[in-house]
């Protein structure tokens, strides 16, 4: 089983937005898909966002 396919079965059980993510992510092999532009070093990962959202 690959990364990818492991990620998928976690977000299918759960939703969990981060675990799609990653499944993107590693189903592109590292690269980005096409219609999402990388993320840049002063962008925060969907994680932090959602910390400091949770204060």
């Amino acid at each position: 089983m690959q990364l990818s396919d492991a990620f998928w079965q976690v977000f299918a059980r759960t939703g969990h937005i981060g675990a799609y993510l990653l499944y993107r992510t590693y189903a592109a092999d590292g690269k980005p898909a096409e219609d999402e532009p990388p993320m840049g070093k002063n962008e925060k990962d969907s994680e932090s966002v959602a910390a400091a959202g949770n204060s």
